[in-house]
């Protein structure tokens, strides 16, 4: 049959205009300066989950797990995004969200 990727086949049922041709925009991101303090990324690898665990008990403050790209791969980004299009933006997000606990950028 037909495979249509990033497209709008009226064969297959499609209505309406057709996708955006508009390249997205990656925002221009200046690096974060570097804490003296490990992160718990450093913690686990040098010294292991029980001391992972045992920082992550200390930590004073918030630890947040951005999950934006996980949902949106599970929702519309599954089918209308580039693995491309998510290359140009990675980066931009590992240094605006260095400081999170997680990222979760798959799921099931």
């Amino acid at each position: 049959g037909n495979i249509i990727v990033n497209g709008n086949a009226t064969e297959l049922g499609a209505t309406g205009p057709p996708p955006s041709r508009i390249d997205p925009i990656v925002p221009v991101i200046e690096e974060t300066p570097k804490s003296g303090e490990r992160s718990l990324k450093q913690i686990f690898d040098q010294e292991g989950a029980p001391a992972f665990a045992k920082a992550v008990r200390e930590k004073k403050g918030l630890l947040l797990t951005d999950t934006t790209w996980r949902d949106a791969h599970q929702s519309l980004l599954a089918t209308r995004v580039r693995t491309n299009d998510i290359l140009k933006i990675a980066k931009p997000t590992a240094q605006v969200l260095s400081n999170a606990y997680s990222l979760e950028n798959w799921g099931g």
